[in-house]
C-alpha cells in the first residue's frame, strides 16, 4: 500500500478512477440504446464499444444518441429492436468520428428511422455512405435548401415531374452572403485574401467571387453525389447561385430528419404543410 502510494506521486489514481468508473456509464448506456435498437446484436455492440471504442468517440456517440432518443420521443416511433445491425455498426465506426453537431443530428434521423423498422425492411444503410462523405458546410447547405419553404413551391399534379427532378416555381436562388453565412468556422481561416476578417469578407462585395470559390468544389460536389440535380453560379457566383433540387437530395434530407415519406407527392405535400403551419406561402415568399 505504501508503495502504490510513494508511486502515485501526483495523486492521480482517484481521477483516473472517477474517468474510468463514469467511462463504463457511458458505454453501459450506449450500449443499452443500440441493443434496444437492435437486439439480436445487443451483446455484440456491447463488447465493441468497450473494446474499441475510445473516450472521444464515445463522446460522440452519446450525443448522436440522445439526439436519435429525442427524434424517437418526439415522432413517437414505435422501436422495433430489430433495425439492420449493418447500420448500427455503421453509425458506431463511422459516426462516432464525427463531432460536428449537425451531421450529428442527421446520423441521429437515420438511427430514428431505422429504429421503428426491422433488419428486412430497413433501407437507412443506403444514406449512409452519402452522410460519411459530407463536409460541415455541405450538411447545413442540404439542411438549407431543403428546409427553404420555396423549394415546395411545386402545384399538382406533383407526380408529373419525371426522373429525379422536380422544379419549385419560386427559384431557389442565394446570394453570396446567403452561401457565406452557411459556413460554421471562420471564414478568414480559409479564404485566401491577405489580411481579412470573417467580418469584412462577409461585408466586402469586392470580395465575395473569392469567397466563394474556396467553396465551390464542395456546391459542385453536391451535384455529383446526387443531392442536388443542378447549381448554376450566377454571373460566375458574383450574384450567388441557384439551385435546382433533386428527389434523392429531398429524401435524403428527410431520412436525415427522422422521417421515412413516399413517394415525391407525399414529399412536398408534407413540407408544405409544415410551411402553412407556420403561415407561410411557398410560393411568395423570399429567402428567409
Amino acid at each position: 500500500m505504501e508503495e502504490e502510494k510513494s508511486l502515485d506521486l501526483m495523486g492521480i489514481k482517484p481521477v483516473a478512477k472517477a474517468v474510468e468508473k463514469a467511462t463504463d456509464k457511458t458505454v453501459d448506456g450506449l450500449g443499452s440504446f443500440f441493443g434496444a435498437i437492435c437486439m439480436p446484436a445487443a451483446e455484440e455492440f456491447g463488447l465493441l464499444l468497450k473494446d474499441k471504442v475510445a473516450a472521444y468517440r464515445q463522446r460522440n456517440l452519446e450525443k448522436i444518441s440522445q439526439k436519435a432518443k429525442n427524434k424517437i420521443e418526439h415522432q413517437k416511433i414505435e422501436i422495433s429492436g430489430q433495425a439492420n445491425p449493418v447500420l448500427i455498426r455503421e453509425v458506431l465506426e463511422e459516426a462516432s468520428w464525427c463531432e460536428d453537431e449537425e451531421i450529428q443530428s442527421m446520423w441521429a434521423g437515420l438511427l430514428s428511422v431505422a429504429a421503428g423498422n426491422t433488419a428486412v425492411s430497413d433501407d437507412s444503410l443506403v444514406y449512409t455512405d452519402t452522410l460519411k462523405r459530407l463536409t460541415p458546410f455541405q450538411a447545413r447547405l442540404i439542411n438549407e435548401i431543403y428546409f427553404d419553404p420555396r423549394c415546395c413551391s411545386v402545384k399538382p399534379p406533383i407526380g408529373n415531374h419525371e426522373g429525379d427532378v422536380f422544379y419549385p416555381e419560386n427559384k431557389l436562388i442565394y446570394s453570396v452572403v446567403d452561401v457565406l453565412e452557411i459556413y460554421p468556422g471562420d471564414l478568414s481561416e480559409i479564404v485566401p485574401i491577405a489580411n481579412a476578417s470573417h467580418e469584412k469578407i462577409l461585408a466586402t462585395e469586392n470580395d465575395h467571387s473569392i469567397a466563394l470559390s474556396r467553396f465551390r468544389p464542395q456546391i459542385e460536389a453536391l451535384k455529383v453525389l446526387g443531392l442536388i440535380h443542378d447549381v448554376k453560379f450566377l454571373n460566375n457566383g458574383k450574384e450567388g447561385i441557384y439551385v435546382f433540387p433533386s428527389l434523392k437530395g429531398l429524401d435524403f434530407f428527410m431520412r436525415c430528419l427522422g422521417y421515412s415519406v413516399y413517394p415525391l407527392e407525399a414529399f412536398i405535400l408534407t413540407l408544405q404543410h409544415w410551411n402553412k403551419l407556420k403561415d407561410i406561402d411557398p410560393f411568395t415568399c423570399q429567402k428567409t
